[in-house]
């Protein structure tokens, strides 16, 4: 690199809030700078928002202050190219109108599909943001970048479109010596949202195990003492969560969570649902089982898997091994560095 270039990340959430995104935002970010780019970050924590909406109804889009337009307008001034996180966030559509407006190459990050919200109305908003500003973010982008090929298929100008999957820590995620328990521990990270199937996780709930729920407290009315809530883990802490579980479920609707990865790579066998979008490239290897929860099929998984620890011990050293090889941050960014370059170089 002859020169350090200026990145602008642009994201409605980072870290310390929770989520998968804000985990790629992280890692991303860490990695550029450790090679000498320059980078900066504009989302939430950089400008006032309301997150009534995450509050009261589980969906996750900030109301930004008015300032987030000339903090936008003077990042994307400063900025050789602009990573945008995804299309559905106010934060993304300022960014990539000040982008065409100031004529700064950007990039288009789309880290989840459609999401299948159990309320008509979120989907019909969904629905009619992605046909007007949704659409208009991705046709100036000069790269779209899905994370895997379910996303990438419902995408418009396939030739634009360059799929990049996720990496994991593997220094930080890692197989952990487990202390001894009187039951098996099933683990779900996440919100507790229909789209994270949190109500199929705790319909699940067995005499022959526990189930943990780390990303939130006890929801009201949720009184089963078979369920356990660790409340809202840092994401430093995750590791630890992950060596206090035996298998770890992914009840996913729509995306491919970064919590699949980070279980594989901590030794831990993952059941996952049966949907389209969780059959990506990282869980066509071994590791992981599909299985039906929407039918109710998940009790009995769970049930067999822990009923023979020494299958399940080797199901999740498979998974590691797997994930070990094939997936790491260094290459993501590897390739997201290919990516600036061939914008920049046009």
């Amino acid at each position: 690199m002859t020169s350090p270039d200026r990145v602008l990340h642009v994201a409605h959430n980072v870290l310390p809030h929770i989520g998968g995104l804000e985990m790629v935002v992280d890692a991303e970010t860490r990695g550029l700078r450790a090679r000498g780019w320059h980078v900066s970050t504009v989302s939430s924590a950089d400008v006032p928002a309301w997150n009534g909406l995450e509050e009261r109804f589980g969906v996750p889009f900030p109301i930004f202050s008015p300032r987030l337009v000339p903090v936008l307008g003077r990042q994307v001034r400063r900025a050789d190219i602009v990573h945008i996180h995804d299309v559905l966030y106010i934060s993304s559509w300022v960014a990539a109108l000040w982008c065409l407006v100031l004529r700064t190459p950007y990039v288009v990050h789309r880290h989840v599909g459609f999401v299948h919200h159990s309320s008509a109305l979120v989907r019909l908003v969904q629905g009619a943001v992605l046909a007007t500003f949704g659409r208009m973010v991705l046709r100036g982008a000069r790269v779209v970048l899905p994370i895997d090929d379910h996303i990438a298929a419902g995408l418009p100008d396939q030739h634009k479109v360059e799929v990049l999957g996720n990496g994991v820590d593997t220094e930080s995620f890692h197989p952990r010596p487990r202390e001894p328990r009187e039951r098996p521990v099933a683990l779900f990270v996440g919100r507790f949202v229909p789209k994270k199937g949190f109500d199929l996780v705790a319909a699940a709930a067995g005499d022959d195990y526990d189930i943990a729920f780390a990303g939130g407290d006890r929801p009201p009315g949720v009184d089963d003492p078979r369920l356990h809530f660790l409340g809202s883990v840092p994401a430093a802490e995750m590791p630890e969560v992950y060596a206090g579980a035996d298998v770890m479920v992914i009840a996913s609707v729509g995306e491919c969570p970064l919590t699949v990865l980070e279980a594989m790579a901590s030794g831990l066998p993952v059941l996952l649902n049966d949907d389209p979008a969780l059959h990506s490239p990282w869980t066509v290897g071994p590791g992981v089982r599909f299985v039906d929860m929407a039918g109710g099929d998940l009790a009995e998984a769970i049930r067999q898997l822990v009923a023979d620890p020494d299958a399940m011990r080797q199901l999740g050293e498979e998974g590691h091994q797997f994930v070990r090889a094939a997936f790491s941050w260094d290459a993501h960014v590897d390739q997201l560095e290919r990516t600036y370059r061939s914008v920049l170089d046009q």
